[in-house]
């Protein structure tokens, strides 16, 4: 089934726009809105309690009343509200979603703000940055730890960067490239000057091309192995032409 709100009848006298969902649990969802005195109700219907029912009324973010419906009794429904949070969140309408202010953490998707009333009334060591793990047990959540998160980083690092032998055929070919190139363009050089000055410039340039070939063309790290292959050689010739010659 599509997961869209649908317009529906207000079933509250003085409320003026509904909206209804049922999700893919066949759990049905209701959310009416009073424009005038800025009140919402919300209320679920929960096919795994054989279709029991819970409602809550909030105004300007602060709830009002929660209850039973099935019962009739005052009922705390935190706990049976919000694992519907992401679908009063897609609410088609920025009013209802503005007067809920964030209660059972309902926000909007494009602005997931949290009111100054809730940020005030967490603990010292609770901020946004840092929502509360106070329900997480309730529903089965499993947050990361630091070292957790540190490991699981560094496998998805190594299973992007592939093996050592993925990465050696990957590179292999655009290495030999440059070499040959390299070794290439030095014999041209020296067949034509004669002169190891200007052929320990040249490997020198060389060396600092295929960098930059790695670098900007490739958009890979650079071999600094072969770099460094070619300064060298490049600095040993022009020495000795320097001197010796």
């Amino acid at each position: 089934m599509k997961q869209v709100w649908r317009k529906q009848k207000p079933r509250t006298p003085g409320f003026i726009r509904a909206f209804t969902m049922e999700t893919p649990l066949g759990d049905v969802l209701e959310a009416e809105f009073n424009f005038h005195e800025r009140l919402v109700r919300l209320s679920v219907e929960i096919k795994e309690e054989k279709g029991r029912m819970y409602g809550a009324t909030v105004k300007n973010g602060t709830v009002q009343s929660e209850k039973d419906i099935t019962s009739g009794r005052a009922y705390p429904v935190f706990r049976k509200i919000w694992p519907f949070r992401e679908y009063f969140s897609s609410l088609p309408d920025k009013d209802m979603l503005a007067t809920l202010g964030g209660a059972y953490e309902i926000y909007p998707p494009f602005q997931p703000e949290v009111s100054e009333k809730k940020r005030n009334a967490r603990g010292p060591m609770e901020s946004a940055l840092f929502p509360s793990t106070r329900y997480d047990s309730i529903f089965g959540i499993v947050r990361e730890t630091k070292f957790q998160r540190w490991r699981r980083e560094r496998r998805e690092a190594r299973e992007a960067r592939g093996s050592l032998w993925t990465r050696f055929k990957r590179r292999v070919w655009g290495d030999l490239q440059d070499i040959c190139l390299g070794v290439g363009f030095g014999c041209l050089v020296y067949y034509v000057y004669y002169d190891y000055v200007v052929l320990g410039l040249c490997l020198g340039i060389l060396g600092m091309v295929a960098g930059l070939l790695d670098f900007l063309v490739r958009k890979r790290s650079v071999l600094m192995t072969k770099v460094l292959s070619f300064l060298s050689f490049g600095s040993y010739f022009f020495y000795n032409g320097y001197v010796y010659f």
